[in-house]
């Protein structure tokens, strides 16, 4: 009787990190010093399949095993959380230009960024490109991949060429 709720949570396990492959998953990968790599790419259109089977494996963990109610809800939020992480990420990802005052002295300069395939690419790119000096902000659309850099003084563009390659994307300057 043991064995099957070990082999229930390991399959649970399992389908909460496929359900939610942008982040949970990517965490995993990377602690390995592996990146995404597309891997979003192949399975975001299963999510749909992955989030039902993961209900369908916690409700029938409830039928079979009747734990608490405290603890089935605990564990249906914490799924649901991961599960739909990813949206939550879109919902607060960075906004464009904000407290940035334009005026004659900034310049905005456009690229495009190819091989982002998800929230954690982005927020990379962005993070990269705001540490370079110079930049006073970086604004980076991960469905069209175009960033938008704001910048007092002219910077070079091999600098944020090399910034964006040395995290594995390519970046073109936008004319």
């Amino acid at each position: 009787m043991i064995r099957f709720g070990w082999i229930n949570s390991l399959l649970g396990g399992f389908l909460i990190s496929i359900s939610c492959p942008c982040c949970f998953l990517q965490v995993l990968l990377n602690l390995f010093g592996i990146g995404c790599a597309g891997l979003n790419t192949i399975l975001v259109p299963y999510r749909p399949i992955f989030i039902s089977l993961t209900v369908i494996s916690l409700t029938y963990s409830y039928i079979r095993y009747r734990p608490s109610k405290l603890h089935f809800m605990i564990v249906l939020i914490f799924t649901l959380g991961l599960s739909f992480s990813p949206e939550i990420l879109q919902m607060y990802k960075n906004p464009s230009v904000t407290n940035i005052l334009l005026d004659d002295n900034v310049i905005i300069t456009h690229w495009q960024i190819v091989g982002m395939h998800c929230e954690s690419c982005r927020s990379t790119a962005v993070r990269v490109l705001q540490k370079i000096d110079g930049i006073l902000d970086a604004n980076v659309d991960l469905d069209t991949g175009q960033a938008d850099v704001i910048s007092r003084v002219h910077i070079e563009d091999d600098i944020i060429i090399q910034g964006i390659q040395s995290v594995g994307f390519q970046i073109y300057k936008i004319v």
